[in-house]
């Protein structure tokens, strides 16, 4: 284990314990142990197909608390992977998310941090399997000063340290030191403008593989919250200013930042969401957004990820947009995304991709003890550099019999396939996964 997870898991660790000391009353922690048995005709995902079967025990979590002196809350899990046939070496996968505000001066100081950790692709151009998968770390944390000069007005100080890690990929590692200044004006009681200034300096550990440079923001933003919805628009400026030329011949490369986002409930039972986006994108920041939430822990089947971009210390220009639509009741959860990005990047452009894609994921609660859902996801991606395209799609149906108020069994059964105009990426895979959960 690298030093720099043992200090992220030791973090984490210490901020856990500070803030259940912190609160009076948790509001819970909520776990699921699983023993899993896997079998797939195509384990590694590759044209020439290796059958194998998996045991895995796993443990999935969220943890919330939240009080007068702060809140918490963080969320994941992990899983042991053995290989039965011993063709591949055994593996732990980790994908966890923590965020928390320790306040210190009501309404004047506070202490914030998030954490991600996770694994990832080593080659952006190969499937996801054994072999191709690497752990990646991002902690950001840093004071926040408070002031409120009127009524109306309020002024936010914030200083952050972010610190990258990769275990095969070492031009992700390094540090960064930003600061922001934001100020907010209530128009009305539902609707809010503010202007932001944010500066931050980046620097990476392996000197040469990643030009180090700082990075300037500047927008306005007006956000309007009502009884059914909430509706945001930023625009602005942004600059990067690198210590060596990218992008041709230049050192400072300038863009637009534009953002739009709604989120609107749709009767008692539905959400609609949506955002919009035009600026400046890192794999750091992508990391910290994609990170499980304890929210989304007591859903009755998870929701798929579409993929984002890869693991890299470069800059890229992004462009695109991501619509959601949800509804649940009592018997019935229905969820739709769809995703569209451009990315390119300012010095890797052998990277610089367009991504498309949608998934639905259903579940119906047949009876009080067995549910039954389904799953079905296509992304297409096209490479500019690489003249290449893949299409991957996957479908699946999972059944859940709860025998106790504790324990229960599901079976997982799956098909995926990548077709593409590179002949060493197509695959065909069918799994199943019959899993035995202890609930908390």
């Amino acid at each position: 284990m690298s030093t720099f997870v043992r200090r992220s898991l030791g973090a984490v660790t210490l901020l856990i314990s500070a803030g259940a000391a912190a609160q009076a009353a948790p509001e819970g922690l909520a776990y699921r142990f699983g023993l899993g048995i896997e079998h797939s005709d195509n384990i590694a995902r590759r044209p020439i197909a290796v059958a194998e079967t998996v045991l895995s025990p796993s443990l999935g979590f969220a943890y919330m608390v939240q009080g007068a002196s702060g809140e918490f809350e963080a969320a994941g899990n992990t899983s042991y992977r053995h290989y039965q046939q011993g063709r591949f070496d055994d593996e732990w996968l980790n994908q966890l998310g923590a965020s928390g505000r320790w306040i210190f001066v009501p309404e004047r100081l506070s202490w914030e941090m998030q954490a991600a950790i996770s694994d990832q692709p080593i080659n952006p151009f190969g499937t996801d399997g054994p072999g191709n998968r690497q752990r990646t770390e991002v902690i950001n944390t840093g004071p926040t000063l408070a002031l409120r000069p009127s009524a109306t007005t309020r002024v936010l100080a914030e200083l952050r340290y972010l610190k990258t890690g990769a275990e095969r990929t070492p031009e992700f590692d390094g540090d960064r030191l930003a600061a922001n200044v934001r100020g907010f004006l209530a128009l009305n009681p539902r609707s809010t403008v503010s202007a932001e200034l944010e500066g931050s300096d980046v620097r990476y550990d392996r000197v040469g593989a990643t030009p180090d440079y700082r990075r300037e923001n500047a927008f306005l933003k007006w956000a309007y919250q009502g009884r059914r919805g909430e509706w945001s628009a930023n625009g602005g400026y942004s600059r990067a200013r690198f210590d060596r030329p990218v992008s041709g011949n230049d050192r400072r490369v300038s863009i637009p930042l534009i953002s739009i986002g709604a989120a609107y409930r749709i009767g008692e039972l539905g959400r609609f969401e949506m955002q919009l986006d035009r600026g400046f994108g890192d794999s750091a920041q992508d990391l910290l957004d994609a990170v499980p939430r304890a929210e989304e822990f007591s859903l009755p089947i998870g929701r798929p990820m579409l993929r984002g971009g890869f693991v890299s210390g470069d800059l890229f220009k992004q462009t695109g947009g991501r619509f959601g639509f949800s509804r649940r009741d009592e018997t019935l959860y229905l969820r739709f995304d769809a995703l569209w990005r451009r990315q390119e990047y300012l010095q890797s452009t052998g990277l610089d991709q367009t991504i498309r894609g949608f998934t639905i994921s259903a579940n119906r609660q047949v009876r009080a003890t067995f549910s039954l859902g389904a799953q079905a996801g296509v992304e297409w991606r096209r490479f500019g550099q690489a003249s290449r395209c893949d299409r991957d799609m996957r479908v699946g149906m999972v059944a859940n019999w709860q025998s106790s108020r504790r324990t229960g069994v599901s079976l997982d059964v799956s098909h995926g396939q990548r077709s593409s105009t590179d002949a060493q990426q197509v695959y065909d895979d069918n799994r199943a996964v019959l899993t035995f959960t202890l609930v908390r």
